[in-house]
């Protein structure tokens, strides 16, 4: 298989843009909240422009700013909660929102089939969308923000292995249905390219006393790396699939949409986290 030159290289240039400015977003709470709610609006507009295409544009707007206002509040109430400042359990927040949309949505909608698309969207939205990528708050506050920058870039790592090997090497489809480009050897290349990565990342972190993770334990990391992340990535391939779709968007030059970027980022958050918590890290 060819390799797209001129593709390649704007994915190059614009992941050498963004991608210091996103990591060094994770090192306080504050800025780790406004990169996480700013990536959630950009992808839930995607999201919603893709499920409710004969809804109107404002309708849709509306839903993706109560998503990623959702995270923001839930991301400040963690902070609050681990404080001891409240009572109240973070997750309200989410089960607030929900309930708020569907009255909203019932008022506005007038409309027993819209309304079901419309509540069957934000649920999805909310949850694998929001609520995942929120996750990180929990990791900064847990576990700081070098484990938060170790999540993000190992998923550019396993992402990038998979792509060369699969690329070079690919012979064996995984999954035909939903994405035929990506093969066995694919998934296989980026988990060890993963391990070595994180292997590395924690002796660097060594350094400064801040490793967690040992090399026994990197396995089982940079196994759920490239499991979750393939899931992650087919689940929005068979949604770009329905609804006829190359790309989500066209946010980011050479990426596609903040969707395409971030699709196995989504389901990778919450399944690192609590992978670190039943190891006992």
């Amino acid at each position: 298989m060819a390799i797209n030159k001129k593709n390649l290289l704007v994915r190059t240039l614009s992941g050498i843009i963004l991608g210091p400015a996103v990591v060094f977003s994770f090192f306080t709470l504050p800025t780790t909240i406004g990169l996480v709610t700013s990536i959630i609006l950009i992808t839930a507009l995607e999201y919603f422009e893709m499920t409710l295409k004969n809804f109107k544009y404002e309708y849709k707007v509306f839903l993706s700013i109560i998503v990623a206002l959702t995270s923001a509040v839930y991301g400040f109430s963690l902070r609050a909660y681990y404080s001891g400042l409240t009572i109240f359990d973070p997750i309200t927040v989410y089960v607030i929102s929900i309930i708020l949309i569907a009255g909203f949505s019932l008022i506005y909608l007038k409309n027993t089939h819209k309304y079901k698309i419309a509540i069957e969207s934000y649920l999805y939205g909310i949850i694998a969308i929001s609520l995942f990528l929120s996750y990180f708050y929990h990791i900064v506050l847990n576990y700081g923000a070098t484990t938060a920058v170790l999540v993000l870039t190992s998923v550019w790592i396993y992402d990038a292995g998979a792509y060369f090997v699969g690329l070079n090497i690919g012979k064996h489809k995984l999954s035909p249905n939903y994405s035929p480009k990506k093969s066995v050897e694919g998934l296989i290349g980026g988990i060890i390219l993963t391990y070595l990565y994180i292997v590395l990342f924690e002796y660097i972190r060594k350094s400064f006393d801040l490793n967690l993770i040992n090399p026994f334990q990197a396995i089982f990391f940079a196994i759920l790396v490239g499991v979750i992340d393939t899931i992650g990535d087919l689940t929005e391939s068979s949604l770009k699939r329905t609804y006829n779709l190359k790309d989500s968007g066209e946010t980011l030059p050479g990426h596609g949409g903040m969707y395409d970027r971030i699709d196995g980022l989504l389901y990778l958050t919450p399944s690192f986290y609590f992978l670190m918590k039943i190891l006992g890290i």
